[in-house]
């Protein structure tokens, strides 16, 4: 029976997202200062948004799912009041602004589920849209296909796809391992090792996240 993504995200929580996405939040706050615009794209559940907007940006989070908008605007009502939060039905292929009216663009466990052209396509839009764009996928180590048509692809196919798009790759991290490798002492794994040996997460880890810098204008 074919999944549909409204039932598949209906148990994540705030706290299970800051837990599993932690690397991705500390990236992009790496890379832009509070009370920067974000976009998210295809924001699933909607609960990175949130953890984005209580860390001090200003985000548009974007679903083309009219169920999954409905579910956000309701659950995250307050949040939406303070206008450091809004969510809008759109599609990410042709995203509805002009050039750089966002500082960055983000999402996480998304283009997996799209063909090369889609992909190409959708990072060509965010590129057009902010100057940065981060974004966090399954690779190839991942092993697991929990929405059931995840492409785990290579991160050097990544990178490809990056660079058909027009955007460079300025930055690639890793999060999340496979078992075996927590034998390892804690030290390994901890926020500062990986910010301090960033080829041990690009070598080992389960998940990539890219950090791509545009070229438009």
């Amino acid at each position: 029976m074919k999944r549909c993504w409204p039932e598949y995200l209906k148990d994540e929580s705030l706290f299970s997202s800051a837990i599993r996405l932690r690397y991705l939040i500390w990236t992009i706050k790496r890379h832009v200062p509070q009370g920067s615009r974000l976009l998210e794209v295809g924001f699933g559940s909607g609960t990175t948004a949130v953890l984005l907007a209580d860390s001090g940006y200003t985000v548009t989070a974007i679903d083309i799912d009219y169920v999954l908008v409905e579910r956000f605007r309701d659950r995250y009502a307050d949040w939406i009041r303070t206008g450091r939060l809004e969510a809008i039905q759109a599609n990410m292929l042709a995203l509805p602004w002009r050039k750089r009216e966002f500082d960055l663009t983000y999402h996480q466990g998304v283009l997996e589920h799209f063909p090369d052209e889609h992909i190409v396509q959708a990072l060509r839009e965010q590129g057009r849209v902010a100057e940065w764009v981060i974004f966090d996928v399954p690779n190839h180590r991942y092993g697991d296909r929990p929405f059931g048509d995840e492409r785990l692809l290579s991160p050097s196919y990544w990178r490809g796809l990056i660079n058909q798009a027009g955007l460079e790759v300025v930055d690639e991290r890793g999060r999340d391992f496979h078992r075996w490798l927590y034998l390892l002492p804690f030290a390994f794994f901890s926020h500062r090792a990986l910010e301090k040996w960033p080829w041990f997460g690009r070598r080992f880890g389960i998940s990539s996240i890219f950090v791509c810098r545009s070229g438009h204008e």
